[in-house]
């Protein structure tokens, strides 16, 4: 006897694997039937799910909240796959409302983990947003002691990020927490890592620095190295292997050249290698690390673009531009605020593409996040009710 495609077990599950990885697309297939539903919600299948996708959609971005006390997630999704803000609102110690220790604040994103830290409480956390759990860690021993501290920013990595293994639900794989920080009084860098596998926190080092603003923007991962742009353009590298810090310093640039935190970003070029933009007005300028024949590192303009040719038409005036506000790894995208909302400016390619629609600059610093929203049954069962609620609302 012939079996028909869809009764076919095996069959079955590799058209479903094929689903589009956006956030409606499983809870959609699980309101099928029950048999539907099983397969998508079976572990292996988001597993299998997850590495046939590779690369997680865009689900938005963390940024500070409008009014003070934490950070808070702004959907990039149209409907059906819009994630309400109060899905991923960031986590309170308490429900009585914000005060100064309950701030938490967002200091990095990546591989579906989010770093946040509580500085009144000295606590560090690794968290979840797609499930809520969380990981919460003491700052270093010593730093509370350190005068004069401000601008603190982490990444967390995937300890055992190799071969095989696929990101996406990595809260319980071992982890590694990157912590750096500014001591104003000495212009001196820092950095600590904590590994979860040991539970301990290594060794205090630092270097030398001469910023302008002592300010930090979040890490980018070029090879085996985290890089944080420094206000004032020098990035400060701290290489995972060697557990070492050092500085690179920005290309020259003119004198009077704006070099505060939006109109600065490192990023990754394509192939590998550090990139340094600068945004003066509606122009912006791509520098790439490149080495001369002495082996010398050095600075080469790439590329000029002019963003009133990329831009629709009235988004800028002669007291409206954009700043840069975030950077998108997996995508090589840099994050562009401007009074009529986000856009992300993809590095390679020069497209723009108008994620979050509003009336009014409002953000600072973004961190994007990218997940799979696969991680088992519970939250799947959110998932589905959330998905039906948005399908009456927008109907």
């Amino acid at each position: 006897m012939i079996r028909r495609p869809l009764e076919d077990e095996d069959l079955l599950e590799e058209i479903l694997l094929r689903l589009p990885p956006s956030p409606s697309s499983l809870p959609r297939a699980s309101i099928v039937c029950k048999r539907w539903r099983s397969i998508v919600s079976d572990p292996e299948f988001l597993r299998r799910f997850r590495k046939h996708h590779r690369k997680p959609p865009l689900l938005g971005l963390f940024g500070p909240e409008s009014s003070p006390g934490a950070s808070a997630f702004s959907p990039a999704l149209d409907p059906p796959d819009r994630i309400p803000p109060k899905r991923f609102a960031v986590p309170r110690s308490s429900s009585i409302g914000p005060d100064d220790d309950d701030r938490w604040d967002v200091l990095g994103c990546r591989h579906g983990l989010a770093v946040l830290a509580n500085v009144p409480r000295r606590v560090i956390a690794v968290w979840d947003p797609l499930t809520g759990r969380q990981r919460r860690v003491a700052f270093p021993p010593g730093l509370g002691s350190v005068p004069w501290v401000i601008y603190r920013q982490a990444a967390v990595l995937c300890a055992d990020a190799g071969e095989g293994h696929v990101h996406g639900d990595c809260f319980s794989s071992p982890i590694k927490l990157v912590l750096v920080w500014v001591v104003v009084i000495s212009r001196q860098a820092c950095a600590c890592v904590y590994e979860s596998a040991t539970g301990v926190w290594g060794d205090i080092v630092s270097t030398k620095i001469t910023p302008q603003f002592f300010d930090i923007k979040p890490a980018i991962l070029v090879g085996d190295a985290l890089c944080w742009c420094l206000s004032g353009g020098d990035a400060l590298t701290f290489g995972l292997g060697t557990q070492s810090l050092g500085v690179i310093k920005k290309p020259i640039l003119s004198p009077l050249t704006d070099l505060r935190y939006g109109m600065i970003q490192l990023f990754r070029t394509e192939d590998g290698g550090l990139g340094f933009t600068h945004l003066l007005a509606h122009t912006m300028k791509l520098w790439v690390l490149g080495s001369n024949r002495d082996g010398i590192s050095r600075w080469v303009l790439l590329q000029t673009f002019q963003l009133e040719e990329l831009f629709p038409q009235g988004t800028f005036s002669d007291f409206e531009w954009a700043r840069m506000t975030g950077y998108d790894e997996d995508t090589n995208a840099i994050i562009l605020s401007t009074a009529i909302g986000d856009f992300t400016f993809q590095v390679d390619t020069g497209e723009i593409n108008h994620i979050i629609k509003r009336n009014g600059r409002r953000c600072h610093a973004y961190y994007p996040y990218r997940n799979f929203y696969t991680a088992g049954n519970a939250s799947l069962s959110i998932l589905l009710v959330e998905y039906l609620i948005s399908v009456i609302l927008f109907m």
